[in-house]
């Protein structure tokens, strides 16, 4: 028997169905291919959709729990006492107590670095990470950089974090184009942690530079806008070259990937950024700042640039902007984004599972 934290799969805002939500849904349509002897309790606090459900098999039970209020700290641990499992995984980034099978899940620690841009979830995310730590038997993470920030700011035992990068839903294909204009791409929440301004700030640079129609898509929700960002869409009267779609669905995303001219990831901390590699695996390349995971990621599916700086990002972005260069880039993401599927993922997890 093995209990899940799915609480992430109960979101019904469609603006927060990114990071946690995907590496769970992803990983347990992977699991119930990959594993059908075991039956799994995925705890939400709310009906977890039939539209999701359908995609797990019938070993995969959805235990709804309620109230949500305490749900982490009290009803979850009530639950695991009274109907105790053999193995818990914390796909949340946080963990019950007095449970001793247990698999944490840590995907990032830019709180560590950047707690302005986390605002009030810092000191949550800072006290339940720390308290994960010292509960779980096993941490998986999802970069070597998180990896090594895991290792220096907390007192763990190296054999018991391991690294397994997530995987990407979308293929190389020609889709049809979203936009008249060439463009660059940003995939994400609008919030503080991405530093989106730094990327507004060199595409308006690059405008300056490359002397030619050019648009920016935004494509992400604004559950926790950064009001930095249309205060410098203002600033530079960008309004007519920068366009915040919102949330797109997967297709439309897919689209968006494979007409823009390259994916920009501006991210203060990220532990890995599923945007690059899905990016990557559309055949668009990666303009980045080399922070956090994103060297690691991108490899030479982009240019990653040494220097978090709008002029040092701008220079990238021009260089892109030459087809050759982005033709020969595009190439190479291809190649760099087979290193991570969703079913590598899987078998990772799964194979600690029968060990721990």
């Amino acid at each position: 028997m093995i209990g899940v934290d799915a609480g992430a799969l109960s979101i019904t805002d469609e603006r927060l169905r990114v990071g946690v939500w995907r590496v769970t849904f992803y990983l347990l349509r992977e699991l119930s291919s990959l594993d059908r002897n075991n039956t799994y309790r995925l705890y939400s606090f709310r009906p977890i959709d039939r539209d999701v459900m359908k995609y797990f098999g019938s070993n995969m039970q959805n235990v709804v729990l309620t109230p949500t209020i305490g749900w982490s700290s009290v009803r979850l641990p009530l639950e695991l006492t009274l109907r105790p499992v053999d193995v818990f995984l914390g796909l949340a980034q946080t963990l019950p107590s007095s449970l001793s099978n247990t698999i944490g899940f840590i995907y990032d620690v830019g709180f560590l670095f950047h707690s302005e841009a986390y605002g009030a979830s810092a000191r949550k995310l800072a006290k339940q990470t720390k308290q994960l730590v010292e509960r779980a038997r096993h941490i998986i993470t999802i970069s070597k950089s998180s990896k090594q920030d895991i290792l220096n700011h907390y007192s763990i035992e190296e054999k018991r974090v391991t690294v397994t990068y997530p995987g990407v839903s979308f293929l190389a294909s020609q889709g049809e184009a979203l936009q008249k204009s060439p463009y660059f791409l940003f995939v994400g929440s609008l919030n503080k942690a991405k530093d989106i301004p730094l990327a507004i700030e060199a595409f308006a640079l690059f405008l300056k530079q490359i002397k030619k129609p050019y648009d920016f898509v935004l494509a992400g929700g604004e559950y926790w806008p950064d009001p930095a960002i249309d205060a410098l869409i203002h600033q530079h009267q960008l309004e007519k070259y920068v366009h915040k779609v919102g949330y797109v669905s997967d297709d439309a995303l897919a689209d968006y990937y494979r007409g823009a001219t390259a994916l920009v990831a501006t991210g203060l901390h990220e532990g890995f950024c599923l945007p690059a590699a899905e990016a990557m695996a559309c055949g668009t390349p990666v303009v980045a700042v080399d922070r956090g995971s994103l060297r690691e990621v991108v490899g030479y599916g982009g240019i990653v640039v040494a220097k978090p700086t709008a002029q040092a990002l701008a220079e990238a972005m021009v260089k892109m902007a030459d087809k050759k260069i982005r033709d020969t880039f595009a190439k190479r993401a291809i190649v760099q984004a087979k290193k991570f599927t969703w079913k590598s993922f899987a078998n990772d997890i799964y194979d600690i599972i029968i060990r721990v």
